[in-house]
């Protein structure tokens, strides 16, 4: 007679391969490798050995089709007509658990951000008393604070005449010290120091670099990153959070000096109105994340504006031709810059080719859903290809892969539409990005400045991935 021991053993180990099987079998109508049906290591290992995520997705997808199974319970489509379907605001999927390894943990303690939020109901509540805050209208009110940075970027360029440069670390240094304008009224000084003087970006990158490793794997991630002991070995409080506190207490001391126009202003505001939905720890998180996530992006976005048009000649004459016959002030209003069509290509045209190391995954709803004609059961991750919708030939034609602003401006109304939405720049539907008007703000503004005050100079060719590497010679116009 079997002991209770070897029963109990048994009984797990059927257990266990029934739920494996029934994971394997509820999509087994879906192509894809046989191994990333029974495990996410399939994927965790490639990413852990150096693949990114959207070289293997593209590969599966040039193997298996448009639907492809790449984990027991996840499915990638490559269709642009998925868009809505998966990040639509008619069905709500909710993010899915690859987001948690971009949580950011302190003394024990999950800190929101408006990325990391998987609860629709709080963030839907949290947008409610914020979003006013991120309209276009509202960013203006502070042009004036990004004038101002643009204007010091301008004259530290203008002191090195014929120097090559790192462009892309000079639109770091501007655009952080535009956030911490924009968000507590004053810079860090980036700009004037020529430095990161807090030491800001490494740790931003590799807080993205962490997201990218373990989103295949986040229960791993927060049994190994997240425990007890993990938390207790972590570095101590940020440059970056002690000014966000500093500010908080001094304005809720009611100092007259700190009320004003800014994002923290904003939060503060909105935390007065709804305290049991944004707390005071909510207005610390989302002030630094906006201002962790939206200078790194933009940043890279406004680089690859100016490297993409600088590697084809015929597109850069072109945008140089626009700005300089417009006869723009330096740094130029909002609105004097948003008249300009190819600009206006030249931003949407770099954000499609922009590749997004992560993934945007959702999880379907109990009831299941169908998505470009395939059954998918609920509970199931998808996720759309990105590097694929955004290079649709049947979408961007057959020069897809060809940095040509002109799409932009050639396309009808329909075309157009169906363009922007398969770009997905700034993601699509319930979470689009609520920093898209500042980002197209400053983007616009920036470029425009340069341009009309330099002479570029490309200087070998740009590195590409998660960050743009470019250097430039720089030679004043006047």
């Amino acid at each position: 007679m079997l002991s209770p021991s070897v029963v109990a053993l048994v009984a797990l180990v059927m257990t266990y391969l029934g739920i494996l099987f029934s994971r394997f079998a509820r999509l087994r109508h879906i192509p894809g490798p046989k191994l990333a049906a029974v495990t996410d290591l399939w994927a965790a290992i490639r990413t852990w050995r150096g693949e990114r995520y959207h070289e293997y997705i593209q590969d599966l997808h040039s193997k298996y089709g448009p639907v492809v199974r790449w984990g027991p319970n996840r499915v990638s489509f490559s269709e642009p007509a998925a868009i809505p379907a998966i990040y639509g605001t008619s069905h709500v999927f909710l993010k899915a658990a690859s987001y948690k390894p971009m949580t950011v943990m302190s003394h024990g303690q999950e800190i929101p951000t408006l990325v990391t939020i998987r609860d629709e109901k709080r963030i839907t509540g949290i947008k409610k008393h914020i979003a006013a805050g991120f309209s276009q209208s509202t960013w203006l009110s502070q042009e004036s604070q990004i004038d101002s940075t643009i204007g010091l970027l301008i004259e530290r360029l203008d002191q090195m005449p014929r120097q090559t440069v790192r462009l892309d670390n000079w639109m770091r240094f501007w655009q952080f010290d535009t956030l911490t304008k924009l968000s507590f009224g004053e810079s860090r000084g980036y700009l004037s120091a020529g430095a990161d003087l807090d030491e800001i970006f490494p740790a931003s990158m590799a807080r993205f670099a962490h997201w990218e490793k373990w989103a295949s794997m986040p229960s791993l991630e927060a049994f190994i990153c997240k425990n007890p002991i993990s938390q207790k070995l972590q570095k101590s409080t940020g440059t970056l959070v002690k000014v966000a506190m500093r500010q908080i207490q001094i304005r809720q001391s009611g100092d007259k000096h700190t009320a004003g126009n800014d994002l923290m202003g904003r939060y503060l505001a909105a935390s007065q109105a709804a305290p049991d939905v944004i707390a005071m720890n909510d207005v610390l998180a989302l002030t630094i994340s906006t201002i962790h996530a939206g200078s790194e992006t933009t940043a890279t976005a406004s680089t690859m504006m100016m490297a993409d048009s600088l590697q084809n000649p015929h597109a850069y004459e072109k945008l140089e031709r626009e700005i300089l016959e417009a006869n723009l002030s330096i740094p130029a209003e909002f609105k004097a810059v948003d008249k300009l069509p190819y600009l206006d290509a030249v931003t949407r045209e770099s954000m499609r080719l922009f590749i997004n190391p992560h993934c945007t995954e959702r999880t379907v709803p109990s009831e299941g859903a169908t998505i470009c004609g395939n059954w998918v059961p609920g509970g199931t991750d998808v996720s759309i290809a990105e590097v694929l919708t955004a290079r649709d030939p049947e979408v961007f034609g057959a020069d897809t892969n060809a940095f040509r602003p002109e799409r932009w401006l050639e396309a009808d109304e329909n075309q157009w539409r169906e363009m922007d939405r398969s770009s997905f720049g700034f993601s699509y539907g319930r979470r689009v990005c609520i920093g898209q008007h500042l980002a197209r703000i400053e983007m616009k503004k920036v470029v425009a400045a340069l341009v009309g005050s330099f002479k570029f100079t490309l200087v070998g060719k740009p590195v590409r991935g998660f960050r743009v590497e470019a250097e430039v010679r720089v030679e004043p116009r006047m």
